[in-house]
């Protein structure tokens, strides 16, 4: 499974949830994979959409074992195996909904992650969300694309939002509106603050160069 844990990571050097495989319980529930003797092969693509890792799921009632190859870098393949346990909890209405319990803190998990050698949790990669590390600007140019999209509104800043679409009701998008306006206002916000802070960095820097012009000066 080479090139495993080699990307996704965000600009404070920490992994993030987003750029990792991962394995769902409830997708793999759907292959069949919850009965004992099914097999499952299961294949991931790169970023740039070129073939990425893939490994074999032998399925089972209490828990699956993986089965894959990985590498680092130019060292030799691997061959791993792993039984990862399952647990199984009742719905309200019938069935019953399964989760992984992590191979090495035993959490119950819904989502294991390909961070490293091993499938393992969030919490033992120590991954995180990347809209954890967004700025606030960030997050609310996402929200007002979404809300833009409800409406069938154009997506950019500023950009008409009207008419109403067909069989939506008035208050409710009247409401979206406004979300959509609050989230502008809040990018809008977010951009002063950047701009501010350029200007005071560059006021800084060009304080620090005329200052050492001036003790060049003074010694000269």
């Amino acid at each position: 499974m080479g090139g495993l844990g080699s990307g996704g990571h965000n600009n404070k050097g920490r992994r993030i949830v987003e750029g990792q495989y991962r394995l769902d319980a409830s997708d793999l529930k759907r292959r069949g994979l919850c009965r004992t003797g099914n097999i499952s092969h299961l294949y991931w693509k790169g970023s740039d959409n070129a073939p990425g890792p893939s490994l074999k799921a032998i399925g089972g009632e209490d828990a699956i074992t993986l089965v894959y190859s990985w590498k680092r870098g130019d060292e030799p393949w691997q061959h791993h195996e792993e039984r990862v346990a399952l647990r199984h909890h009742p719905r309200n209405f019938g069935g019953s909904e399964t989760y992984f319990l992590c191979p090495k803190c035993a959490l119950t998990v819904k989502r294991l992650y390909g961070a490293g050698v091993r499938y393992l949790c969030r919490t033992c990669h120590n991954l995180v969300h990347a809209s954890t590390q967004e700025r606030p600007g960030n997050r609310a140019t996402r929200k007002n694309q979404k809300l833009r999209r409800r409406v069938g509104a154009e997506i950019g800043l500023g950009d008409e939002i009207g008419p109403k679409p067909k069989g939506m009701h008035r208050k409710t998008f009247e409401r979206i509106s406004e979300q959509i306006h609050a989230a502008e206002s809040e990018v809008y916000d977010d951009m002063l603050v950047l701009i501010n802070r350029m200007q005071r960095t560059a006021e800084r820097r060009s304080s620090q160069i005329s200052g050492r012009g001036a003790v060049k000066d003074f010694w000269r």
